[in-house]
């Protein structure tokens, strides 16, 4: 399965691919949403959590990893948040200060924790969509392609690439040397 890593290095370099060549500009698209992505990536794998206190209760990693939060359930209430937020014009004035609005807040966390479900079952293992009203699975396991040798070291060259194409955008494209 990916790490950590990759969830949030992706979701970090697409948001801010979108911000840059779409958006083009900071009042609309402040930096904060990326650190909104980089948690949204996330979401799924909050279920380490729960399986950290039902341990203690007999479950195993199994029984609670990539199910309930593992599904399009969890993105798609995210979604219906931000719709609702969205349509009752809700704003929240510590955020409008930093021109963050709720409802983009709830779509990027929705995006990205579908973003979340689609590198799992693509680039290793299965996700059961629709937990726990059915079993279907979706896998694709990308990494099941390489030769047998390589596959314990992909996802971590994975990590290398994505973190110096992220250092590599900083520098070059941000200008990062210029805050220090």
């Amino acid at each position: 399965m990916p790490f950590a890593t990759t969830h949030i290095l992706v979701a970090i370099i697409l948001v801010e691919l979108y911000r840059d060549y779409f958006v083009k500009n900071n009042k609309k698209f402040p930096r904060y949403y990326i650190l909104i992505a980089a948690i949204g990536a996330i979401i799924p794998d909050l279920d380490f959590a729960l399986y950290y206190i039902l341990y203690f209760f007999g479950f195993s990693l199994e029984q609670i990893h990539r199910t309930f939060l593992h599904t399009l359930f969890i993105p798609l209430i995210l979604f219906l948040i931000g719709i609702f937020f969205w349509k009752l014009e809700i704003k929240h004035k510590q955020f409008a200060k930093k021109h963050i609005t709720l409802p983009t807040t709830f779509f990027i966390l929705s995006a990205m924790s579908l973003l979340h479900l689609i590198l799992d079952f693509t680039l290793a293992g299965s996700v059961m969509p629709l937990y726990p009203f059915s079993n279907y699975t979706i896998e694709i396991n990308l990494i099941e392609f390489f030769p047998l040798a390589w596959q314990e070291t992909i996802l971590p060259v994975l990590d290398a690439v994505l973190l110096l194409l992220w250092i590599f955008w900083m520098e070059f494209k941000l200008k990062i040397n210029n805050y220090f």
